[in-house]
């Protein structure tokens, strides 16, 4: 009895040899060493991912930790070779919206339009009539890009590219026309009459402004602050008039105006919303050809 029970253990051992021959083995784990501000990383098997975190606060706020970097290293069989290798791929940036820069170029503004007498003059012309109310100018933004000055940036330099209209409207019987190679207003008399006359211009505007922003809280809305010149490329440049009562006509093309101008450009806003001021720095016709007037510009915006 005893040799039997012997002898079937002994078969049974026997037969669970391959079995135990087969079972695999538990696969590598990756194993990390740190070594001064450096950490080593020796892979195991199969896929590795590395993630990057950082502590991040706003002023008098407890911190948070935030991932910054994201990295995975594939691993894969080559159909050449019976080893595998590894196929890297590159850190991948993974910061948060709320910790990013956010450059305000105006993406759709509009607002009043004023020719004043000289630079950073805000009070009403004595040689350009004018119904401010009904002088304004719109534009939206079509090119925008920054530069900030660190990770977690408070500054940078944005520059963009505008495209817009603007309209002044001449007050009284007074009408912008080109005469002896000037332009010059003229009032209306016993035979001519004029009414609802505006100069009007296209332009192109490319501002690069210094931008200082803060958000209120470490997810809030930013406030921001931003200085800067801006060059103005004007075209298509016509004045109207109304004669005697009848239908638009146009009086003058060109009139004159420097094709070029350059303004000091100010913004200030809360979120997607602020308020801008640009003033040209010098005359908006050229040198004995017009009225010595300076363009100005103020009014709300959206930025995106």
């Amino acid at each position: 009895m005893n040799t039997r029970i012997i002898l079937a253990g002994t078969l049974l051992a026997l037969l669970s040899l391959p079995a135990l021959a087969q079972q695999p083995e538990k696969p590598r784990r990756a194993t990390i060493d740190a070594r001064g501000d450096s950490v080593v990383i020796r892979k195991g098997e199969g896929d590795l991912r590395i993630r990057v975190y950082e502590e991040q606060a706003e002023a008098e706020e407890e911190p948070e930790t935030v991932e910054i970097y994201e990295g995975i290293y594939l691993e894969r069989d080559d159909d050449e070779q019976t080893n595998a290798f590894l196929d890297a791929l590159p850190f991948i940036p993974k910061k948060k919206k709320h910790n990013t820069y956010e450059p305000h170029n105006s993406g759709v503004y509009i607002g009043f339009a004023r020719m004043t007498d000289h630079f950073m003059g805000f009070g009403e012309s004595k040689h350009f009539p004018q119904d401010l109310s009904r002088s304004w100018e719109f534009g939206f933004n079509f090119l925008s890009t920054y530069h900030n000055f660190k990770k977690n940036p408070h500054w940078g330099v944005n520059i963009g590219a505008s495209w817009g209209y603007r309209s002044f409207n001449i007050d009284g019987d007074v009408a912008l026309l080109k005469e002896n190679g000037k332009a010059v207003f003229s009032a209306g008399d016993a035979e001519t009459s004029y009414s609802r006359s505006r100069l009007r211009h296209f332009f192109f505007r490319i501002p690069i402004t210094v931008e200082w922003q803060q958000r209120l809280s470490s997810r809030g809305r930013l406030v921001f602050f931003n200085l800067g010149p801006e060059i103005e490329i004007r075209h298509g440049v016509k004045s109207f008039t109304h004669i005697n009562g009848g239908k638009k006509t146009r009086v003058g093309k060109g009139m004159y105006v420097n094709p070029v101008g350059v303004s000091l450009l100010a913004q200030a806003g809360y979120g997607n919303l602020g308020f801008y001021l640009r003033y040209n720095t010098y005359s908006f016709f050229q040198n004995g050809k017009g009225p010595d007037v300076a363009p100005l510009s103020f009014g709300i915006a959206w930025y995106w």
